[in-house]
């Protein structure tokens, strides 16, 4: 009898829970509880642990522990919310034991003063009981929560960083620099500026530089002969970018472009004259090797070498009776040393991380 019975309450709480799932869209936590005590002590908890758990929408079952001890949490596990062992026994302390369904962490342990009838007891129980399994809901809503909470702004992150990455690849730059150059009289200093392009969002990018310059007259002589020598060039140079790190970025040109030189007679030897200035143009090739260091989200200190290489060969002379000899023969391979700014606008430069780094949080 005890057996069929059984199955007709298994049965019962079957089509109780597939109702809720129907209604609900889910299956609702289940909690366990281990009755040991009287039958009455039994079907009384059970009413009164059914009808307080109720509110918090988990399914109850009730079980009679036949006799059984507080080990029985122990060898009778199953996948619910939590499980309760309730001792009622006639001459023991009324006892409640909670645990979690999952860690088996004590939720509550609590004994009941003696002496109570056992109305009083299966109240308190099932107070015990049901307290302890909205806690524990509490605390498994809150959890979820926060990871909903970290999921969120992982996600809202996320746009953000696909965003920088669907950006322009195009870097477009401005460079300021100063300048000095060996011309075959020492270094002359000089200023300039350039407009840069690079293209790409991995290390090894491509890139061009457009520059002007120009450098101050500088006093050439021989003997009492006195002339000034000035010059203003400008280079157009593809390039090729390594970015080593988010704060050094490499690069290296190879092109060329043209001088123009001016040359005037300040002072003409003893016995003659002097005649105007002439202005002559140059083809020049040219090489620089070069780096920027980062100092802000946009702006880099400029360092590089240039090589420049005149392709064809001047030189000034004096003009006299007796022949003519040379004034001032401007070298063919010139070496240049520059330092400046560089101000770029967006592109791959403007994020402060390395390239192919993935952002984690």
């Amino acid at each position: 009898m005890k057996s069929r019975g059984s199955a007709r309450y298994w049965a019962a709480l079957t089509a109780l829970v597939a109702a809720r799932a129907a209604l609900a869209g889910a299956l609702p936590p289940i909690v366990r509880v281990y009755v040991a005590g009287l039958p009455e002590a039994v079907a009384g908890s059970r009413d009164a642990i059914q009808d307080l758990c109720s509110r918090s929408n988990v399914a109850v079952v009730v079980r009679d522990a036949a006799g059984a001890d507080e080990a029985l949490l122990a060898t009778q596990r199953a996948p619910g919310l939590a499980e309760a062992y309730v001792d009622l026994r006639p001459g023991t302390p009324p006892r409640v034991v909670v645990v979690d369904g999952e860690t088996r962490q004590d939720l509550e342990r609590r004994t009941l003063p003696e002496g109570s009838s056992l109305e009083v007891s299966i109240e308190t129980v099932a107070r015990v009981v049901c307290s302890a399994v909205e806690s524990s809901l509490a605390a498994r809503a809150a959890a979820a929560s926060a990871a909903n909470a970290r999921a969120q702004a992982q996600s809202a992150a996320a746009p953000g960083r696909g965003r920088a990455e669907r950006g322009s690849s195009w870097t477009p730059r401005v460079d300021v620099f100063g300048a000095a150059e060996n011309f075959g009289a020492g270094f002359q200093g000089g200023a300039g500026a350039a407009l840069g392009l690079s293209y790409g969002r991995s290390a090894l990018r491509m890139g061009a530089l457009l520059s002007l310059a120009g450098y101050a007259a500088a006093d050439v002589a021989a003997g009492s002969a006195l002339a000034s020598f000035g010059l203003l060039g400008v280079r157009a140079l593809p390039m090729l970018e390594w970015r080593a790190s988010s704060d050094v970025t490499a690069f290296v040109g190879l092109g060329g472009g043209a001088d123009w030189t001016r040359v005037s007679a300040d002072r003409a030897p003893l016995g003659y004259a002097a005649v105007g200035a002439g202005t002559t143009p140059d083809a020049i090739g040219a090489g620089i090797l070069g780096t920027r260091l980062r100092i802000s989200r946009s702006l880099s200190a400029l360092l590089a070498f240039d090589a420049d290489v005149d392709l064809d060969r001047h030189r000034y002379v004096i003009m006299a009776a007796a022949g003519s000899h040379t004034l001032f023969e401007p070298t063919r391979v010139r070496p240049m040393a520059l330092a400046g700014l560089s101000l770029s606008f967006g592109g791959p430069d403007s994020d402060s991380s390395p390239p192919n780094v993935e952002q984690r949080q």
